[in-house]
């Protein structure tokens, strides 16, 4: 894996530029939104849809974190037309991760670790039967600070967008996300027109 540093994310917010941003009509209906995916009509209860309704205030206002991918539908590491859901871990402090992204990554493997396992402990126990039952989604929540030693970590589902991928396909295990917590629990992948151009930046 390429070493990720702070140069990273720090060239990623210069692409992306300062808080409120402006995006053309163009960018925003062709490359940036995120269109509802066909799987999701049925289900207007999907907490994944606060996702499509707050992208735009998270492109416009949001600020970048790092993000480690915990587990992601099979379907995203190969072509196709279809977008689908991940799970992810982040911290909205990026004091402690800009530099050492993977701690964030170690964080994700071992949560990942936990599912479908047997825990004494409640609060791993929580978390081993909600990464195992694949249907629930998860919205920022916190991880036990025995996982992270220490630092305030969450864990929440995102919708990948094909469009925001490298090549539509999903190869990247430590990405940059978009969060803006004072408004929503939501968060996003950066779209990949702003990751940096050297290829293996973000990997």
């Amino acid at each position: 894996m390429t070493t990720l540093t702070a140069g990273v994310i720090g060239q990623c917010r210069l692409n992306l530029g300062s808080a409120p941003r402006s995006f053309s009509w163009i960018d925003r209906r062709r490359y940036l939104r995120i269109p509802e995916p066909r799987w999701m009509r049925p289900n207007a209860n999907d907490p994944l849809r606060e996702i499509l309704r707050e992208q735009d205030s998270l492109l416009r206002e949001g600020r970048l974190v790092w993000g480690a991918l915990v587990q992601a539908n099979t379907l995203l590491f190969q072509p196709g037309k279809h977008d689908h859901p991940a799970e992810v871990v982040y911290s909205s402090d990026a004091a402690d991760f800009d530099n050492n992204p993977a701690r964030l990554l170690h964080i994700a493997q071992s949560l990942y670790s936990l599912k479908g396992t047997e825990q004494s402990d409640p609060e791993l126990m929580a978390f081993s039967e909600h990464l195992a039952n694949e249907m629930e989604r998860g919205m920022r929540m916190p991880l036990p600070h025995k996982l992270t030693a220490g630092a305030t970590v969450y864990n929440t589902a995102v919708l990948i967008s094909r469009r925001h991928l490298p090549d539509g396909v999903l190869h990247s295990s430590v990405f940059p996300l978009v969060i803006h917590p004072e408004k929503t629990a939501m968060t996003m992948m950066l779209p990949s027109r702003y990751w940096p151009t050297e290829p293996g930046a973000v990997s």
